[in-house]
C-alpha cells in the first residue's frame, strides 16, 4: 500500500518537480500541500506570493492546500511550534512523510530532518544530490513555466522579476548564480506544468522591495 506523503510548497519551480516526482511513484500517495504565510502580509514569505495564488495552483493540481500562519518577524521558536502542532495534524490521519525540494544544502535538510524526526516521521527529498543545471533544464523540458517573481539584489539585477524562467533566463545567469537559485538569488511562481489541469492565469502587477531594499519582487495577480 502506497505510503502517505504532504509536500512542503513554496509555489515555486523545484516543490513542482519534486510534487510532480512523488505523484509519479507508486509507493507515494500525496495527500496535498502545505505553506507557510505571513499573517500581516497574507504572502509566503520571502517569495511574496499571495495566498489566493497558492490556493488557485493547489485548485489546477487538485490537492489540498493546508496554511500555517506565522505572525510578523515569527522567531525559530513560534515557527517549531507551528510545525509540531502541523505534524501532529498530518500524524493523526497517517502521514509519516513529509517531502522537501531541496537539492544540496545539508544544513537545511539536517534541521528539516531533526523537525520531522521528533514524531517518528521521515523527510524525502526526490531532487537531493541532482544537478542544478540538469533540474533547470528538466523542468522545462517537462513543461513547467515559472515566473521569476523575486530576486536578491545583492546578487542579481532588480529588474529580473517578472521574467519567464525559460532557456533564455538559463543562459543570461552568470557564473556565480545557481540555476535553480538554491542559495536564494531568486524565486519563482509555477503557472502550469504536467499535473495541472489549467494554467493558473496571471498578470503581472506593480514592483515592490521588502528587507530594507534587498529584495526585489514583482506583484503577481490573478487574471
Amino acid at each position: 500500500m502506497p505510503e502517505k506523503v504532504m509536500v512542503s510548497w513554496s509555489g515555486g519551480k523545484d516543490s513542482a518537480l519534486a510534487l510532480y516526482k512523488m505523484m509519479q511513484d507508486e509507493h507515494y500517495n500525496v495527500e496535498g500541500i502545505f505553506s507557510t504565510i505571513s499573517a500581516q502580509s497574507t504572502r509566503l514569505p520571502v517569495h511574496e506570493v499571495k495566498q489566493d495564488l497558492l490556493k488557485k495552483q493547489a485548485e489546477a493540481m487538485g490537492l489540498p492546500l493546508k496554511i500555517i500562519t506565522l505572525p510578523p518577524h515569527a522567531s525559530n521558536e513560534r515557527y517549531e511550534q507551528e510545525m509540531d502542532d502541523l505534524f501532529h495534524y498530518f500524524k493523526a490521519r497517517g502521514i509519516n512523510h513529509i517531502v522537501y525540494a531541496d537539492l544540496f544544502l545539508e544544513d537545511i535538510k539536517a534541521y528539516r530532518d531533526q523537525l520531522v524526526e521528533k514524531f517518528g516521521m521521515k523527510g524525502l527529498y526526490p531532487l537531493w544530490g541532482m544537478n542544478s543545471k540538469n533540474v533547470a533544464e528538466h523542468l522545462i523540458e517537462q513543461g513547467f513555466r515559472a515566473v521569476i517573481t523575486t530576486v536578491d539584489t545583492e546578487k542579481m539585477d532588480n529588474k529580473i522579476p517578472g521574467v519567464q524562467y525559460d532557456p533564455e533566463f538559463l543562459s543570461s545567469l552568470s557564473s556565480a548564480i545557481d540555476p535553480c537559485g538554491e542559495y536564494g538569488e531568486f524565486h519563482s511562481f509555477v503557472y502550469d506544468g504536467p499535473m495541472f489541469k489549467d494554467p493558473v492565469k496571471i498578470v503581472k502587477g506593480p514592483r515592490f522591495h521588502t528587507f530594507d531594499g534587498r529584495f526585489a519582487h514583482i506583484e503577481m495577480e490573478e487574471k
